[in-house]
């Protein structure tokens, strides 16, 4: 069918659990467990004014030194980043990487650097959260979460985005932020790194809502297109964030 390469991008990076719970829930008519986020009168003023606070975000001083710890990081493990960036599993490759930039736990992410190094490549074991960001940063003004993604530029599939009901928790917070941080990765060589924010104007437009195959007690999931992503990391840095589309859109997740 002629939309068959798209729907085959949507579900290459959904991975084996995201896609089980789907095909689960569509045989057996049994829906996964989860909260749908109650969102009060004074959550729903804080959520809508999330894009201004992002765009008062990435026009400050915290965004640079922000963008400038993350960069400090893919630097000082890029070698080991471009050897995980060609591990075929999307949920190990991301999770490796994420630890590398993110982690907090030293002994292992050292143990991480070195399985990458050996030449059998046998991955220790090892858990990360499910939470919304991977490198949380507190300022003055701003709580900020970031999600780290790599895309692999000669492959086309869209990341995972967020979950809807976990994202609208976060942004109900007073001074939150939620920031994407994209590495792109070519064979031996890492293309650019970008720090934007989930309603920078490009990223928004490309922002796949998932709601039909998400279980009836939650607001579902987003992914992004991975093309959108690509030309980003091509591109000039681009942060800008269209304050009336981006609360239009909140609305929307809100409503869902």
């Amino acid at each position: 069918p002629e939309n068959f390469e798209k729907l085959f991008s949507i579900h290459a990076e959904l991975g084996f659990d995201g896609n089980l719970v789907r095909l689960v829930e569509a045989t057996n008519n049994i829906s996964p467990s989860g909260i749908k986020f109650v969102v009060s009168k004074k959550a729903k003023d804080i959520i809508i004014s999330a894009p201004a606070r992002a765009i008062k975000f990435v026009e400050s001083k915290d965004y640079l030194q922000l963008k400038s710890e993350l960069d400090a990081k893919v630097n000082q493990y890029k070698t080991e980043i471009l050897i995980a960036g060609f591990i075929e599993n999307v949920n190990i490759r991301g999770r490796i990487i994420e630890y590398l930039i993110a982690g907090e736990d030293e002994k292992l992410r050292e143990s991480l650097v070195q399985a990458l190094h050996n030449s059998n490549r046998i991955i220790p074991n090892f858990q990360t959260q499910n939470n919304l960001g991977d490198y949380i940063k507190i300022f003055q003004n701003f709580d900020t979460a970031t999600d780290v993604k790599t895309k692999i530029m000669v492959l086309n599939s869209n990341p995972k985005a967020y979950n809807i009901d976990k994202v609208l928790e976060f942004l109900a917070k007073d001074k939150s932020v939620f920031m994407f941080y994209f590495i792109g990765i070519e064979p031996n060589k890492i293309v650019n790194q970008i720090l934007i924010s989930m309603f920078q104007t490009d990223l928004l437009k490309s922002t796949i809502l998932l709601k039909h195959w998400s279980g009836r007690n939650s607001r579902g999931v987003t992914q992004f297109q991975g093309e959108v992503i690509h030309k980003l990391l091509l591109s000039p840095i681009n942060t800008k964030i269209e304050q009336k589309e981006s609360e239009q859109f909140l609305n929307t997740l809100i409503d869902l």
